[in-house]
């Protein structure tokens, strides 16, 4: 059984008022273009569709009416899936004081919502499993990336007070998984889209866009739709790289951004030295901003020295959830 793109599931996070913005949006794609490619890579076959018991798990955690014992019926019917939430439940990820030995007892201590996400979670690394790649793009690094993302998006979150329900880490792991379709469907065009935006100091979705005529936010969105993930979720992967025109999670998305950049300066020690300019002058700033003001006084470099344990934690969870 496959996932259905029409099935809509409870989101957790309530739509934010319209912001202005004084920013210019980037050109997106031809939705002529966007049509050619998601048939391109629906014909191919090999487009990996959300578990059932991702999706059953997710609809059964959006319920308020949902008894702890059918989540943990469901789950327990994927021995696997039961191993690795136990094993990441009880890892410095989350750093409990006491072991879980249970799928009863993790849900009594994650809560619903924080399982639903780490079903989710899992379940996606499973249909794209970390593997070294070449020098252009290698889905270990992907993946490290991504992680590191996720869980600094929580950390943003948290220290911003913001209420997001714990889908951040969710959106800052999934935001990049377009480049995954891309490099596999479109393999050519997307290496020469990578030496483009370094040859030419583009962005990734510029550089896609100029020779795929789609780029990697646009595609992430759309599979994310298909898996019938939270329109949240769903908005802050195809807005990433511009916030400002995020119409209905604006905050979410500017999280995820921020949690972007931070990552790439703690995996590339050459960004660490303009981390601050490149932070203070991205739209994902003013957007946060003008909600919390108090990210204004956040000491940028002090920060990010932080945040150097909790990329230890992304690894950690990456290699317990994928082993």
């Amino acid at each position: 059984m496959t996932s259905s793109p029409n099935k809509k599931i409870t989101d957790p996070v309530p739509p934010e008022p319209p912001i202005e913005s004084v920013y210019e949006p980037l050109i997106g794609a031809d939705p002529q273009r966007l049509q050619e490619v998601k048939d391109h890579i629906l014909s191919s076959g090999d487009l990996p569709t959300l578990p059932v018991i991702a999706l059953e798990v997710s609809r059964l955690a959006a319920n308020p009416l949902s008894g702890m014992s059918e989540i943990v019926r469901i789950i327990r019917n994927d021995p696997p899936l039961t191993a690795k939430i136990l094993r990441v439940a009880n890892s410095a990820f989350y750093g409990m004081p006491r072991r879980i030995e249970s799928l009863n007892m993790a849900l009594v201590v994650l809560g619903m919502r924080e399982l639903n996400n780490l079903v989710t979670c899992i379940t996606i690394l499973k249909a794209f499993p970390p593997s070294p790649g070449g020098h252009e793009f290698d889905r270990n690094a992907f993946w490290e990336h991504s992680a590191g993302c996720g869980e600094i998006s929580r950390v943003i979150a948290t220290r911003l007070h913001l209420r997001l329900h714990g889908v951040e880490f969710t959106a800052g792991l999934l935001h990049d998984v377009g480049k995954i379709i891309l490099e596999q469907n479109f393999h050519a065009e997307f290496l020469k889209a990578l030496n483009v935006a370094t040859a030419e100091n583009f962005s990734s979705i510029e550089a896609e866009q100029q020779v795929l005529g789609v780029d990697h936010a646009e595609i992430g969105a759309w599979l994310a739709e298909r898996w019938s993930l939270p329109a949240s979720i769903v908005e802050a992967i195809r807005f990433h790289h511009q916030p400002f025109i995020s119409p209905d999670h604006p905050s979410l998305t500017a999280v995820v951004r921020l949690a972007d950049l931070f990552t790439k300066a703690l995996l590339e020690s050459g960004k660490r030295a303009r981390l601050h300019e490149e932070l203070v002058r991205d739209p994902a700033w003013d957007v946060l901003a003008r909600q919390n003001p108090e990210i204004v006084s956040l000491d940028v470099v002090r920060f990010a020295e932080e945040l150097e344990d909790n990329m230890e934690r992304a690894r950690e969870f990456i290699r317990l959830a994928t082993d």
